[in-house]
C-alpha cells in the first residue's frame, strides 16, 4: 500500500523470486480472463487501486514491484560484478565515474538496496518525457528501469536477501545529463564530445540553460519546436562563444531537452539543429559586461 499511496503502480511477483512476475508470456497466453481481447501485459495491470491490491496480496504475500515508467519514474540499477568477473569497476563506480566526465550532477534520490549489494536510484521523470528501459547500455553493470520493466520495491525477498530502503529522500527529477544517456544511440554515446570532462557552469549561464531548455521542453508537438531548438541552440552558442558557458555542457544539456519530446524519428534532424545552431551562437558571442556576482570564464 505504500508504494501505491505514492502514486506508484504496483503489481504481485512470486514470493521468492525476481522474475517471473506472477502472470503468464505472450507465448503462455490463455486468451480468456483479462486477455479475453488480446494479450494484457503485467505492465498495464500494474495498479494504484487500494481495493485491488488489498485483495491481490491477502491471497497470498507477494513481493511487490513498481513499474516506474507507468509511476512517472525511472530506476538506476546498479550492479556489482558476478563471480569470476575479471576485477574492475562495479555499477556504482561506472555510474560516479561516468558522472564526472558528463558534468553531473548524480544528486541523492530515494534509493534501494538488493539483495547482491546493489544499488538502485529513483529518480522523478521530467515531465513529457518517456524514456525505456536499457541493459547496459549507459555502462557495462549499470541497467535502467522506465517503461517496459520493473523494480523490486524494499520488503521483496528472494532466496538471497531482500531489497530494502536506504535513503527515504522523496525522487529527485532525473538529471539531464541522465536522460542523455539513456536515450542517445551507442555508437555516440562511447564517442564525441560528450564522454569528455565538462566544467559547471556559473549561476548566471546556469539559469540560461535552465530556462532555454525548460522552453524546449514545453513546446508542444508540432508548435514550431525546430525554432524554439534553433534559437535555444544559438542562444547557448552564444554564451560559449563569449567563454561563460562550456560547449559540451551545453550540448548535452540541449539533447536532454529534446529527449523529453519522445521524438526518435527526428533525433537526427534535431541533432543537426543543435550543432549548426550552436555553431552560429559561438560565431556571434554575447558580449557579457562583468557585473558583481557574475564570473567570467578564464
Amino acid at each position: 500500500m505504500e508504494m501505491a499511496g505514492r502514486g506508484w503502480a504496483v503489481f504481485p511477483i512470486q514470493p521468492g523470486r525476481k522474475w517471473p512476475p506472477a502472470w503468464h508470456r505472450k507465448e503462455n497466453c490463455p486468451g480468456h480472463g483479462p486477455c479475453a481481447t488480446g494479450h494484457v501485459t503485467p505492465e498495464s495491470l500494474a495498479t494504484t487501486d487500494p481495493e485491488v491490491i488489498a485483495r491481490v496480496w491477502a491471497r497470498v504475500p507477494y513481493n511487490v514491484a513498481v513499474f516506474p515508467g507507468k509511476s512517472g519514474l525511472h530506476v538506476v540499477d546498479c550492479d556489482v560484478r558476478k563471480p569470476g568477473e575479471p576485477d574492475g569497476p562495479d555499477g556504482w563506480a561506472e555510474l560516479t565515474e561516468l558522472a564526472g566526465r558528463r558534468g553531473g550532477p548524480l544528486p541523492e534520490t530515494w534509493t534501494t538496496t538488493t539483495p547482491s549489494t546493489g544499488r538502485q536510484l529513483w529518480y522523478a521523470v521530467p515531465p513529457g518525457c518517456r524514456l525505456a528501459s536499457t541493459v547496459g547500455h549507459i555502462a557495462a553493470h549499470v541497467d535502467t528501469r522506465g517503461w517496459g520493466g520493473y523494480a523490486l520495491a524494499p520488503g521483496s525477498v528472494r532466496d538471497d536477501g531482500a531489497y530494502e530502503l536506504s535513503d527515504d529522500t522523496d525522487p529527485v527529477p532525473l538529471p539531464g545529463w541522465l536522460v542523455q544517456a539513456n536515450v542517445e544511440r551507442r555508437s555516440t554515446a562511447v564517442s564525441g564530445r560528450a564522454e569528455t570532462a565538462v566544467a559547471m557552469p556559473d549561476a548566471f549561464a546556469a539559469k540560461a540553460v535552465r530556462e532555454e531548455c525548460d522552453r524546449i521542453a514545453r513546446t508542444p508537438y508540432k508548435q514550431g519546436r525546430n525554432k524554439v531548438l534553433s534559437t535555444a541552440a544559438y542562444a547557448l552558442g552564444q554564451l560559449v562563444g563569449a567563454g561563460v558557458l562550456e560547449e559540451t555542457y551545453a550540448r548535452v544539456q540541449l539533447r536532454a531537452a529534446v529527449a523529453t519530446w519522445n521524438t526518435p524519428e527526428s533525433a537526427v534532424k534535431d541533432d543537426g539543429v543543435i550543432e549548426t545552431s550552436l555553431a552560429a551562437g559561438i560565431a556571434n558571442p554575447r558580449r557579457i559586461t562583468p557585473r558583481h556576482g557574475t564570473r567570467r570564464a578564464a
